[in-house]
């Protein structure tokens, strides 16, 4: 069941980011149904079903798509209604794992599990967390810095470089914790606030500075969770 369960947060976390970009969020933002909420649909079943090896979970699949589209539709209407504006994401998310969670437990309990091979729970945890630490990551620090109010820097060069930048040093923290190399991170820590500290402006500085705790705090939670698994 636990296989299962995060080979379904991989499904989530690739139609939900990867394969969605922020026009389509946008568009669904607005509040009414349109063919963009049909084609994220699609998308969401195919990677459930597939990801979830095995045949007979396409019923399952198909509950979860729908969910999920119900979620989304709730969440436009809210946000074009401008209730929980900066909530809304976290809320979403929370539901939509919420009900994958629950889905799988009920497929488990009732439904002979056939993967037809053998799949390491750590292989599929790594594959989790290097996908989360990327797109997902990034989107999660911003809705986070948003939603408390921090206004981010001016510039879309530096915002574009920092996403990156943010994918790379949560990726590489989390490899590195997962092999226990706790004084590699330190070092990268380090050069991040070494580079940092001539910066004379001061609100610029503390936006990095949480950006940075908090994708260091995300890479930290999954190469933990990693060494609890194994």
């Amino acid at each position: 069941m636990i296989t299962l369960l995060f080979l379904q947060f991989t499904a989530h976390l690739l139609a939900d980011f990867t394969f969605q970009s922020q026009k389509w969020c946008n568009l669904k933002e607005n509040g009414g149904f349109s063919k963009i909420h049909i084609y994220h649909a699609m998308i969401v079943f195919v990677c459930s079903w597939v990801l979830s090896f095995s045949f007979s979970f396409w019923w399952a699949a198909l509950l979860i798509t729908l969910f999920h589209l119900i979620v989304d539709l709730m969440k436009g209407y809210l946000f074009e209604k401008k209730t929980w504006k900066n909530k809304l994401f976290f809320i979403d998310q929370t539901l939509h794992l919420a009900m994958i969670t629950g889905m799988v437990y009920w497929f488990s309990r009732n439904q002979r599990l056939d993967f037809p091979f053998f799949i390491p729970i750590n292989c599929i945890f790594i594959i989790f967390a290097l996908i989360a630490c990327t797109k997902p990551a990034n989107i999660f620090v911003r809705k986070f810095i948003e939603a408390n109010d921090i206004l981010p820097m001016q510039g879309n060069t530096l915002l574009k470089a920092g996403r990156i930048i943010g994918s790379l040093e949560r990726v590489i923290s989390f490899i590195l914790i997962a092999f226990n190399q706790f004084a590699a991170v330190g070092f990268i820590i380090t050069a991040k606030s070494i580079l940092r500290y001539r910066d004379p402006d001061t609100a610029k500085t503390e936006y990095v500075l949480i950006g940075s705790l908090l994708s260091f705090g995300i890479a930290i939670f999954f190469g933990i969770a990693y060494q609890l698994i194994l």
